[in-house]
């Protein structure tokens, strides 16, 4: 059992709605269809019967076919306004196009089963009752073209229009069945029957594979038919602003709600939101597409689209070394663009590369003393996680979250050019190094969890929620640093000079008064972790845990009551890959700023 949060799922102002009323009335329409289709077909089937004929029985046949493609095609449209769920983030809508491609395949085997009896009796004819046939291929007749009629009134639909093939089809064999017992009335030739039967079997094939490639087409996620894709390209690179495009791909995500994303290269990311506005503009007006996802990338950034030999030189000679500088990288969220902080020590030029993550309501500065010690051998680049320091805050709380997380960190290493980096990460920041860890592909090399693992226990969890978001405004910052120290008390014993290096920077001066740096609303998604979440999170925590292939060094704090023994214990049995060390006389978390701390890390990284 999982709790769907129907927020991740629900349309904002400028996303694209799709309305269900008209699938209502879509509904209404088949099953009309349904109820006329399936109280004739016993009746035509039992004059079939008596009368011998095969135009008869083949338009019998046909209408039984007919009620079970309306009905699948019913079914297809009540699954497909099902809402969007934790599995299927879409919905799903491709349940109509996949009932219109089995509805295809049904109707080919019954032309098929048709062709093959009619060529038999072609040449063995059968005694056929032409006055019966006549008068029930009649009423068939009406009977389809009222059902016809009916779902002619829903033609956008290709789920609707795959069930209107099979009545227009029964309808043939309606008029082809008449003719037949008109003939074989009048004049007694048997064999037009089976010739008939073949004649309106073959005019059903055109439309039952225009729907086969029409379906499979839209199940394939090929770009819509009526969209052409090189034109979409060749207009978004004329949208004032934008430099290039690649990794553009169309689709559709449901029938008719088309669908765009793709990465667009910028001068200015301040210019984003403006060029973005103008590209919706274009896309919806001029090739109907309401559903957009493009990432903007500066033009001239160093990543895996750059192949500038002499650019990758210079910075290999450069001799430039950090200190605590400050710099962004722009990433994304389904809210939009926004900048990350990172605050980074060393040359540049190095290709060991260290990153340092911090915890829940930490920044980057809490590994400057150990970003000092490491500069000689490393790049350190510590960053702020998004909503904390100096990196911007998100729109939708619901976003300060792991996946969100890992994809800045993504952008992040993207963002510095390097293929291969180590991980310190603390608490949260360990969290975030597990999940990026555990994907194909990944960068890290070697990681240091600092006091996390897969299960976090309850009691630190009441701790966390008593002071995370909670209302933290001093007017003097000698009061704010004791109540920040008091808080952090489990982080180990230090002096106050110790304490000024590690929580000074926690405190930020704005309108005269001491608050913390972060943004209160990371405290949102926490608050909102009931017993089954959280008991969801620890499974797929500890799946991820065990696809970690790399050397890992798990850090404990003694008397931690976040990460318990126990869990280090199973940690080390269901992964081989790590060892574990306990410091004494801390609990959560060991901050790395004692000598004797800074140089087991050393140690782990050399």
């Amino acid at each position: 059992m999982s709790v769907v949060d129907h927020s991740l799922h629900a349309h904002k102002q400028g996303d694209a709605k799709h309305s269900h009323a008209k699938e209502v009335s879509n509904q209404n329409l088949l099953l009309i269809a349904l109820v006329l289709t399936l109280g004739f077909s016993g009746v035509e089937a039992a004059a079939a019967y008596f009368a011998g004929s095969l135009a008869l029985i083949s338009d019998a046949g046909h209408m039984v076919t007919d009620a079970a493609a309306l009905g699948l095609a019913l079914l297809a449209q009540i699954i497909a306004r099902r809402p969007p769920s934790p599995k299927h983030s879409f919905g799903f809508g491709r349940a109509e196009a996949l009932a219109a491609f089995v509805n295809g395949i049904a109707m080919l085997a019954l032309v098929a089963w048709i062709v093959g009896e009619a060529l038999t009796r072609f040449f063995t004819p059968h005694q056929v009752d032409g006055l019966t046939v006549t008068v029930v291929a009649a009423v068939g007749l009406l009977m389809n073209i009222l059902v016809a009629w009916v779902l002619s009134h829903d033609r956008k639909s290709v789920n609707t229009r795959a069930a209107l093939v099979h009545v227009m089809g029964d309808l043939l064999g309606s008029v082809g069945a008449l003719i037949a017992g008109l003939v074989i009335q009048f004049t007694g030739w048997m064999p037009a029957d089976a010739l008939l039967s073949i004649f309106v079997s073959l005019l059903i094939l055109k439309s039952t594979f225009s729907i086969l490639r029409e379906s499979y087409h839209f199940l394939m996620e090929g770009v819509p038919l009526h969209i052409d894709y090189l034109e979409v390209g060749s207009d978004l690179k004329k949208v004032p602003g934008v430099l290039a495009v690649h990794d553009l791909h169309v689709w559709e995500m449901t029938p008719s709600f088309p669908a765009l994303i793709g990465h667009i290269e910028i001068a200015q990311m301040s210019e984003w939101p403006e060029i973005m506005s103008r590209i919706n503009v274009m896309l919806l007006n001029k090739h109907g597409i309401d559903h957009v996802t493009l990432q903007p990338e500066v033009a001239g950034m160093v990543d895996e689209h750059t192949h500038d030999e002499q650019l990758n030189e210079e910075i290999k000679q450069s001799d430039v070394i950090h200190r605590g500088d400050t710099f962004f990288v722009a990433c994304t969220s389904p809210d939009g663009p926004h900048r990350m902080a990172y605050h980074a020590w060393g040359n540049p030029a190095n290709s060991k590369v260290l990153i340092c993550v911090h915890g829940l309501t930490r920044r980057g500065s809490d590994f400057k003393t150990l970003a000092e010690a490491m500069s000689h051998d490393y790049y350190v680049v510590c960053p702020d996680v998004v909503g904390r320091g100096d990196s911007d805050r998100l729109k939708n709380p619901m976003l300060y979250a792991v996946p969100q997380y890992v994809a800045d960190m993504a952008s992040l290493i993207k963002h510095l050019g390097v293929s291969q980096v180590d991980w310190f990460g603390t608490s949260m920041g360990g969290l975030i190094g597990m999940v990026y860890a555990s994907m194909p592909k990944n960068p890290i090399r070697r990681m240091l969890i600092n006091d996390v693992g897969p299960r976090i226990e309850p009691e630190a969890i009441k701790r966390l929620g008593s002071y995370v978001g909670q209302p933290f405004v001093f007017k003097d910052r000698a009061d704010a640093l004791q109540r920040l120290n008091e808080i952090c008390a489990s982080f180990g014993s230090h002096t106050p000079e110790e304490w000024e290096v590690y929580n000074g920077p926690m405190l930020v001066q704005k309108d005269g008064i001491w608050v913390m740096h972060y943004d209160p609303d990371i405290s949102v998604p926490f608050a909102s972790v009931n017993p089954i979440m959280a008991k969801a999170g620890e499974m797929a925590m500890w799946h991820a845990f065990k696809q970690i292939h790399i050397p890992m060094l798990i850090v404990r704090g003694g008397e931690s009551d976040l990460l318990s023994a126990k869990t280090v214990a199973e940690m080390c049995k269901v992964n081989p890959h790590i060892r574990s060390i306990e410091i004494p006389g801390v609990g959560h978390a060991p901050a790395f700023v004692k000598s004797e701390q800074v140089a087991l890390a050393k140690e782990f990284f050399s």
